[in-house]
């Protein structure tokens, strides 16, 4: 009997998405992995802050359906995109929610300068997924300096099962293997079920004193 040749998984690409491909995505309106309102753990958590003002972080934040709603509620917001198409939605819905919103076109992975060291927040939803593993701790990396010492990451990881991405599969380990060297775990809990994304978890990390990345 002659053996089947077995079929190898294709390598998961190390590259982010280029620029230029996620911008086609907002010429293109095909954005599913974007939400038209904030997730209710978003909700609660801005319930839970009060009247406290923090500087926020929002990398990767899209059409700004999530940095809006920080701006919403008080906070001093910046959102950070790769795409010019991304920017300018978030530009015109921020405006017209009547809401500022500190835009930043540019690389997560490569923050510039200007942004180290000046959040009291990282809240993260979808840009983590988005980067290939290769990616991960250069990541967790650039938020670690966006932050004022013993500053926090506040994010939803979906962990969808499935091979391949963007969104790329996040369980509780890559989130623990991409983040320890730089972040305590304070917190890692269910989050509230929704009908496209049932295994989501909220995650709290607080930056550890500082290391060199």
């Amino acid at each position: 009997m002659t053996a089947r040749p077995s079929r190898s998984r294709k390598p998961e690409p190390t590259r982010p998405v280029s620029a230029d491909a996620w911008n086609d995505h907002y010429r293109r309106g095909h954005t599913p992995w974007e939400r038209h309102r904030p997730p209710p753990d978003l909700l609660e958590l801005l319930e839970r802050l009060g009247d406290a003002i923090l500087s926020v972080l929002v990398p990767g934040a899209g059409h700004g359906t999530d940095a809006i709603a920080w701006a919403a509620a008080g906070h001093d917001v910046t959102a950070v995109d790769h795409a010019v198409d991304a920017i300018e939605s978030c530009r015109v819905r921020s405006r017209r929610a009547g809401h500022r919103v500190r835009l930043v076109l540019g690389d997560v992975l490569h923050l510039p300068p200007d942004l180290h060291g000046g959040f009291d927040l990282v809240w993260e939803q979808t840009c983590f997924c988005a980067l290939p593993p290769a990616s991960r701790r250069a990541y967790a990396c650039q938020v670690a300096k966006a932050l004022k010492p013993g500053g926090r990451l506040i994010g939803l990881f979906w962990e969808h099962g499935h091979t391949g991405g963007p969104p790329y599969n996040v369980s509780e380990a890559c989130v623990r293997s991409a983040f320890d060297d730089v972040f305590e775990l304070v917190s890692l809990d269910a989050a509230t079920p929704l009908p496209d994304r049932r295994r989501e978890f909220l995650v709290v990390l607080r930056r550890r004193d500082w290391r060199p990345c």
